[in-house]
């Protein structure tokens, strides 16, 4: 029974929210390119790689457990590590609100809970009667059985706490009557609209000159002020098989050749040695045409004979051995149907044991004779970035890396960083090179954005012309047939409402209050609005139904009042998460 009942328990009932009480999952130490002493620190609480690893071998017999067919392969193992993070990131938050909220659970709390079971254990069908939950059948488990009565306690226990935190924030936000009624009629104020619409990007052959650009940009100059800058030099120390490695994977594959046309089982041997995702199925790649496949591999491919295996061919993706099973034509296209197996080419484990000790000595040497020399000494290109701000999460060129922009903010000109360890097995060597406080982007930095902010003001000054040009030289009455005749592009809009989005124009707010300003059968006048010019025809008016208002007004209030309070748990816990200081060293252990 124990095991039903484990079966339908849940862990946890809460919203957002996976809290550890049995285990975490997470992936396992890949790289001893290791500088800092913890995984990583969230608000305060450093992360151990004991602890983590700990969680991780959890994590993966639970994974294994719940997915007996499936391979716990790359992307899912960072899956696995990513999501047991967060999950950390949460509890540890989530105790320190805890605690900082007094939230304490008595033991007259627990009775209460036991006496109040949750959903999931109710619809045990041990506990039922006539499918329906038997209270006495669940009390006389409680009492004489021990090890369910403590279950049941630690869950209890190990979620309550939570959900009288959760409790707590959502009572921190209430919903007024005036609000669910200024949003019911912003709901239920529709009409249906026929749209002509002016389309400013449908304007060709735009001139704008060097003087438009400079007149903007003096005039509008407080839009190219930037926060304080920083620039990164930088040096890529790239990841890529050595001769050896290529020497022995051309070893590997001559050799199953050799076994394939030694009336080796093909499908057998691609199971066995291929590394392309089809291998699971002998390296089937089924019927394919022309333009399909790369170049390398279907030249080869379609010049094979029903039955042959190719010799060794190689690609971007590394050694394909190529049997052909068929031909045939479909709708007139030649395709065929071919099996391969494919041998990668990819850096040993002592290539990238070699990648670190390069990369460490351009370090050495780069901290005695400066980024520029060492990397000319060595042959290594060097870069530098655009200008990077405290906000930048993305630095181009360089990746997503925090740490990095937080360094660049840290330190003098000149100042090495230590070699980072990239997701993809490279190294990168970063020097700060350029420091700048708050200023004004210089025009020839801008000029792309300025002749693009110019050019659409243009077309948006015509497309407004052409809409006053079209009302002077129509009757109101003639409006569609004269846009459908002159090829200017109608729109139809159903269920308009304040907040709208169309797919062709976009979220235009000028133009929906336009739309509800008239009723069905009246044209609007010409709207100026964001993404063009238009002139509307209401079809069909629909008023809000203020008495259907007051008599659901109880529902609307409680549906109104659970989404607010949803709403405000989000952001609760998006800004604390913002607020604490996490530190997330596992790109340093992890691959």
């Amino acid at each position: 029974m124990l095991q039903g009942l484990r079966k339908h328990g849940s862990w946890i009932v809460l919203i957002i929210a996976a809290v550890f009480i049995i285990s975490m999952a997470i992936g396992g130490i890949t790289s001893i390119f290791i500088k800092k002493p913890f995984v990583g620190s969230i608000a305060g609480k450093k992360i151990y790689p004991n602890d983590f690893s700990e969680y991780l071998q959890n994590a993966y017999a639970g994974y294994a457990q719940q997915n007996p067919d499936k391979e716990i392969d790359e992307q899912t193992a960072k899956q696995l590590n990513d999501q047991t993070w967060n999950q950390l990131v949460q509890q540890i938050l989530f105790d320190k609100a805890v605690k900082k909220r007094h939230i304490k659970i008595t033991d007259d709390d627990i009775i209460e809970e036991l006496k109040n079971p949750a959903e999931d254990i109710t619809s045990i069908p041990q506990f039922q009667t006539d499918e329906k939950f038997d209270y006495a059948k669940y009390e006389t488990l409680l009492m004489e059985n021990p090890e369910f009565a403590n279950w049941l306690e630690s869950r209890i226990r190990g979620s309550l706490p939570y959900q009288r935190l959760y409790d707590n924030v959502k009572s921190e936000v209430t919903v007024t009557v005036e609000e669910v009624k200024e949003q019911y009629i912003d709901d239920n104020n529709l009409a249906d609209a026929e749209i002509i619409f002016f389309n400013p990007n449908k304007i060709k052959d735009i001139e704008v000159t060097d003087e438009d650009m400079q007149t903007y940009y003096e005039e509008n100059k407080e839009e190219f002020k930037k926060e304080p800058a920083r620039k990164l030099k930088y040096v890529a120390v790239n990841l890529k098989p050595s001769e050896a490695d290529i020497k022995l994977v051309k070893t590997r594959v001559d050799s199953i050749y050799n076994l394939a046309i030694s009336n080796g089982d093909f499908a057998e041997l691609a199971k066995k040695y291929s590394e392309g995702p089809s291998a699971p199925q002998g390296g089937d790649l089924g019927y394919f045409a022309k333009g399909k496949m790369v170049p390398a591999f279907e030249n080869v491919a379609f010049q094979l004979n029903t039955g042959d295996i190719s010799k060794p061919v190689h690609s971007r993706f590394g050694w394909h051995i190529i049997k052909l099973y068929d031909k045939r034509t479909k709708d007139g296209v030649e395709e065929i149907r071919a099996s391969h197996i494919l041998l990668k080419e990819e850096a040993s484990e002592a290539t990238k044991d070699n990648l670190e000790i390069l990369a460490n000595d351009l370090y050495t040497k780069a901290k005695d004779l400066g980024l520029d020399k060492a990397a000319e000494e060595l042959a290594y290109e060097i870069t530098e970035t655009k200008e990077i701000y405290e906000s930048t999460k993305y630095i181009g060129g360089i990746g997503r890396n925090e740490e990095l922009v937080k360094f660049a903010f840290d330190n003098k000109i000149g100042k090495l960083a230590e070699p980072v360890l990239k997701d993809d097995g490279n190294y990168l060597l970063c020097e700060v090179s350029f420091i700048i406080g708050e200023h004004y982007q210089v025009f020839e930095d801008a000029q792309k954005q300025i002749e693009s902010i110019v050019k659409k003001e243009k077309q948006k000054e015509i497309s407004q012309t052409n809409a006053l040009e079209f009302t002077n030289k129509f009757d109101e009455a003639d409006y569609m047939k004269n846009a459908e005749s002159e090829g200017i592009e109608i729109i139809e809009a159903l269920n308009v409402k304040i907040d709208n989005t169309f797919k062709q124009i976009g979220k235009d707010e000028i133009l929906n209050e336009a739309i509800l300003a008239k009723e069905a059968g009246e044209y609007t006048d010409v709207i100026n609005g964001e993404r063009g010019s238009y002139i509307a025809l209401v079809k069909v008016r629909t008023h809000p139904n203020m008495d259907k208002f007051e008599k659901d007004q109880d529902k609307l209030m409680e549906e109104a009042q659970t989404k607010a309070e949803d709403e405000h748990l989000n952001e609760w816990f998006r800004n604390l998460k913002e607020d604490a200081e996490i530190i997330d060293n596992r790109s340093e252990y992890y691959n």
